[in-house]
């Protein structure tokens, strides 16, 4: 009898090997085959390449009777083997900072298969793949079986989700950030045989196994008010848990080149007990999306934020907590210098030390403000661009030194977070602040971490990580991390943001939810 040869790449089509003719294998003689290929498996008796496997004739006689001849596979044998894969996502639906599982199994012992996640959201189409290889059971499971290849490599539990990059035709530096937090992110997995590139598990419109996952950003026991108005024109979102409360309220804000309310942070604190306003500082004109469109801020602006919050009766009394990163955590910490009786807490991530982009006032007082321009010394380490032609903010801040606010008068709770690879804002500024505040004299708790790896865009976790970005009207700006670590900063950080405001914000006999 010749040897068995089978190939990997592609699905495997079986039938009874006889001197006249190939005849189909039933159910039952599928399992013999399968069984006895375990066997071979485990007995070491396949030689492998990267081909395919190869069982030697010395062993065919273990499989007599029902020998397999392995060939191309076509379309109606293809849906015969592959109907034992399975493909399971748990939980299916979740809060966008859950983690989900993504389990293969019913695959051949040691079967190579990669791992596919898309999603078309918002007129943004982003993808990732992924390869693993089965175990002893014929199964992979994402929480903890290492990828060997494709965007990622090693454990990563939630690398298919936060390793998707822009498809092909999407613009170069699109960032993707949900702006409906009324509707999931839904992303599609498919799992497929052998390890294929990113482009073939494009073209294959047979995968084993596909499924899909709702990603929410907003629990169902939310609502969402939009607020205008007031003596200076606010404007934002309260995201809170339905019910009368009293439910711990912060103050939400994003940084300075996203322009008007992004819900997204404050739909998840609702999400885990708290009563956040996402506010609204800069906003889009003709020819500018964002932040020059504004010429001044004034900080009555952010404290009838925090008057209007405070009076609401469904808010917890006793102050008002404030998130931001850059621009916003700019401001979340002003707003605890400036009024810090009303502030009970602060959380400024990847935040610059003085005020930036636009003058600031308050009470007729105006404050200096850091004018970004280009380095007067131009090198091959500090142009102000990367290699890549992209923007470096970095390189066009003044030195932490320069007009700095006054920290030291901060006398709430304060968590200050960065990363050691801010392309955006020098990391200087961020040592400085956390100095200030816990050399500051008063009784207030500060904790700063410094996440190594980490870029400046440390948002919540397990989206596309955004380790650069197209900004009209200038061109692509370098937010900078790698992707990895940022990610790891990522889960690590909102995790820390979530631990604070319970410990700071939450009334001992408050309970704070965290439910989808």
């Amino acid at each position: 009898m010749a040897p068995f040869k089978f190939v990997t790449r592609g699905l495997w089509q079986l039938s009874l090997y006889t001197k006249s003719s190939n005849i189909g294998v039933t159910s039952v003689q599928w399992q013999c085959v399968r069984t006895e290929l375990h066997k071979l498996t485990e007995t070491r008796h396949f030689n492998t390449s990267t081909r395919g496997c190869y069982v030697p004739s010395k062993h065919s006689r273990r499989l007599e009777g029902t020998a397999i001849l392995v060939r191309t596979m076509s379309s109606s044998a293809r849906a015969t083997a592959t109907s034992c894969v399975s493909l399971q996502a748990s939980p299916n639906t979740s809060l966008m900072d859950e983690i989900v599982t993504i389990e293969v199994a019913g695959l051949m012992p040691g079967q190579p298969v990669t791992l596919n996640t898309y999603f078309d959201n918002e007129d943004k189409q982003f993808e990732t793949y992924a390869h693993y290889t089965s175990d002893e059971n014929g199964t992979v499971n994402t929480t903890n079986h290492a990828s060997q290849g494709g965007n990622f490599i090693g454990i990563e539990p939630m690398g298919m989700f936060w390793s998707m990059v822009a498809c092909p035709g999407v613009r170069h530096g699109t960032r993707y950030m949900k702006r409906d937090i009324s509707k999931p992110l839904v992303i599609d997995i498919s799992v497929h045989d052998g390890h294929m590139s990113q482009d073939d598990v494009r073209v294959d419109k047979s995968p084993m196994a596909a499924t899909s996952v709702g990603r929410w950003y907003k629990g169902n026991n939310v609502e969402s008010i939009k607020l205008e108005g007031g003596k200076y024109n606010l404007q934002g979102t309260l995201v809170k848990p339905k019910g009368p409360g009293p439910f711990p309220a912060v103050v939400d804000m994003f940084g300075g080149v996203l322009p008007g309310c992004n819900e997204i942070r404050a739909a998840l604190l609702a999400s885990h007990g708290f009563a956040a306003l996402s506010l609204g500082y800069f906003w889009e004109t003709e020819e500018v999306s964002s932040m020059i469109a504004v010429e001044q801020l004034e900080m009555e602006y952010f404290e009838e934020a925090v008057d209007w919050l405070n009076s609401q009766p469904y808010v917890q009394p006793g102050g008002i907590g404030t998130v931001g990163v850059c621009k916003g955590g700019e401001m979340a910490t002003a707003m605890a210098i400036h009024f810090p009786d009303k502030i009970r807490a602060t959380i400024g991530i990847s935040t610059c030390g003085s005020f930036t982009l636009c003058p600031t006032t308050y009470k007729g007082k105006t404050y200096p403000y850091a004018q970004l321009s280009p380095p007067d010394e131009v090198s091959e380490e500090h142009t102000g661009f990367s290699k890549d032609g992209h923007i470096c903010l970095k390189d066009f801040f003044p030195t932490a030194d320069d007009n700095f606010q006054e920290f030291d008068r901060i006398k709430c709770p304060a968590l200050i977070i960065c990363g050691d690879n801010d392309d955006c804002v020098p990391n200087d500024h961020s040592d400085r602040i956390a100095g200030l505040i816990q050399n500051n004299g008063h009784d207030n708790p500060c904790e700063f971490i410094k996440y190594p790896g980490a870029g400046h865009l440390i948002e919540p976790p397990y989206v596309p990580v955004c380790t650069f970005s197209y900004q009209h009207p200038w061109g692509i700006f370098r937010w900078g991390g790698t992707p990895r670590d940022h990610a790891h900063a990522c889960e690590a950080a909102w995790k820390k943001v979530l631990a604070f405001l319970q410990e700071h914000m939450v009334d001992k006999k408050q309970a704070v939810t965290s439910k989808l």
